[in-house]
């Protein structure tokens, strides 16, 4: 493997906090060759590239044919389940040894695949209601039913940030789409733009001195009540997220930052519903 790539990462599905404790700590560690990995924290909103799900867990199997992801996103099941699946399985226990191995011939078919696709057509994300799904979905009918009676709000993106440096990022990465992006640098600002413009998506950073972001979320999403607005917050590797607190104002979720271009553009593409 003569060329490095980006560290891959990795969400995981249906394991027990012990176990993603592990998961954590092994694929983390340092290697000479092959890949490198990361497993995305709870409360991420970032893409992983790829999954792995225990099998054993009916509801991790359930969440995984809702996400539908594709051969540019391949799965690792650990474990066995009686539902036919097409995916690469590795039994228990795990071979904490051998899985690094079962991992590089999983991402390197994906490297394959993403340079082929990228000669010939741009990578488009599966349609989710055109591919056969599980017979099963625990998630209650009534939230698919708000959810769809909920409008997009069109106000663009709102960045709550010190300065203006990442709004500028933003607003040249999102200039190609025609989407307005408005700077606020305190909580009284940032409320005041999004009464008049309803922001789709609001980055909150949460380093911006005098801002208690879940605070914020939750003034942004009672004023936005009726309509799909998104919050995400912001946070480098000091900061402690609240994932109780987090779900209790709404909040989508956070980036790790600093935010490379690929993360932020599939984001942003993700949340603001934009075609590639």
């Amino acid at each position: 493997m003569s060329q490095k790539t980006p560290t891959i990462a990795i969400r995981l599905l249906g394991f027990s906090a012990k176990e993603e404790e592990t998961f954590f700590a092994v694929l983390a560690v340092a290697r000479e060759k092959g890949y490198s990995y990361t497993c995305l924290m709870p409360g991420s909103v970032q893409d992983p590239d790829m999954y792995i799900v225990n099998a054993d867990q009916l509801s991790a199997l359930a969440t995984l044919s809702d996400l539908n992801p594709g051969e540019a996103q391949p799965v690792l099941l650990i474990g066995k389940t009686d539902v036919p699946l097409p995916y690469q399985t590795m039994s228990k226990p795990i071979r904490w040894r051998k899985i690094f191995d079962v991992l590089d011939d999983l991402v390197g078919k994906r490297e394959l695949l993403l340079t082929t696709l990228s000669a010939h057509a741009p990578l488009t994300v599966h349609e989710r209601r055109r591919e056969k799904r599980l017979d099963f979905d625990l998630t209650d009918p009534m939230v698919y039913d708000r959810m769809r009676r909920q409008p997009v709000a069109k106000g663009g993106i709102l960045v709550v940030d010190k300065d203006t440096h990442f709004r500028e990022y933003v607003a040249a990465v999102m200039d190609p789409y025609g989407i307005s992006v408005t700077l606020a640098s305190d909580e009284r600002s940032a409320l005041l733009l999004d009464r008049n413009n309803q922001h789709a998506l609001t980055l909150i950073n949460t380093s911006t001195p005098n801002v208690d972001p879940y605070r914020l979320c939750d003034g942004l999403k009672k004023q936005n009540d009726g309509f799909k607005t998104s919050v995400i917050l912001l946070i480098d590797k000091s900061f402690v997220y609240q994932t109780t607190l987090a779900e209790r104002v709404k909040c989508s979720g956070f980036l790790v930052k600093p935010l490379s271009r690929r993360v932020l553009i599939r984001t942003l593409k993700k949340y603001l519903q934009l075609s590639n």
